[in-house]
């Protein structure tokens, strides 16, 4: 594993990427319409206090972030088809009018909403497909299917987006051929951004029971993304999922890091992974990281 992680971070600095891109994550709405397994923000979690942050609102977060040099906003929500494309448009023009780069975590939307939110500027969006093995993706994100989920990257794509995918490891009956099917999918596909989440069971989902997925295999999965992904500036998240353990997905390749700036009074009622182990980092953990890989933050001024 430590000879993995190695190769890992030598790709890394020959692509010019040893830096540490800051991201700061809006989590603006917890409405979904999909039901799927590992989420706790699935339809069917009736206890789930739902909200929805306004463009007045979000404009404020925002100008706090543009402020402290961050030039990376990833704004995320549940598969919400109530929140109107038209109001998102105008948030993702006044992230780019303060002169950030603007990611889109956001699911399933109909093409006219792509194209409009690109119109508006919006420069890189993510869609998971969390696993490539077709029963498992089945039982994962139900009442969808996975050529579905490819199809969507692809049209992205061909709008001029950075398109961005995943997979969960630790998933009930996955096998390690199935993560092997993964990393080919992966390389095959070359995504601007790639990333792998550990498998935690949510208490609010159809997998509340199941067992967590091992740290260990989610940390050389992360090391094989960034060997076989042939994308010299592949971004590649170390995952919240990781916990006290995300020093060591950068010291495996990882080279993003995010900045968790959904205002207080929701952050505990985003639950798409909500767990204890989840680790809603702030700037002193951030900087705290850089110290420890010795890798700098990547921030403006």
């Amino acid at each position: 594993q430590a000879e993995l992680a190695c190769q890992a971070r030598e790709v890394r600095e020959r692509a010019g990427q040893n830096f540490l891109t800051v991201r700061a994550s809006i989590e603006f709405s917890s409405h979904c319409r999909q039901k799927c397994s590992f989420c706790g923000m699935n339809a069917l979690n009736r206890q789930l206090e739902r909200y929805r942050m306004t463009y007045e609102h979000l404009a404020r977060v925002i100008d706090d972030v543009a402020a402290l040099g961050i030039t990376d906003l990833h704004l995320a929500s549940g598969e919400d088809w109530a929140y109107d494309a038209a109001d998102l448009a105008a948030v993702i023009k006044h992230g780019v009018a303060a002169g950030m780069e603007v990611t889109l975590v956001t699911g399933h939307r109909k093409p006219v909403d792509y194209e409009m939110w690109k119109l508006a500027g919006a420069a890189r969006y993510i869609l998971k497909v969390e696993t490539t093995n077709e029963a498992l993706f089945q039982a994962a994100r139900i009442g969808t299917a996975l050529r579905h989920r490819i199809a969507h990257l692809l049209f992205l794509r061909s709008l001029g987006y950075k398109i961005g995918t995943g997979i969960i490891c630790g998933l009930p009956g996955q096998t390690p051929e199935d993560l092997v099917k993964d990393i080919c999918f992966l390389s095959c596909f070359v995504p601007d951004m790639a990333s792998v989440s550990r498998f935690l069971p949510n208490e609010k989902s159809l997998l509340a029971e199941e067992n967590e997925g091992n740290p260990d295999l989610t940390l050389n999965f992360i090391s094989l993304i960034r060997i076989e992904v042939k994308r010299p500036e592949l971004r590649i998240p170390a995952g919240t999922t990781l916990g006290r353990r995300q020093v060591d997905a950068i010291l495996h390749g990882a080279n993003v890091v995010s900045l968790h700036v959904t205002p207080e009074e929701y952050a505990d009622l985003y639950s798409a992974d909500r767990i204890k182990e989840r680790q809603l980092t702030q700037m002193t953990e951030l900087r705290q990281l850089s110290e420890e890989t010795g890798l700098s933050l990547h921030l403006k001024g």
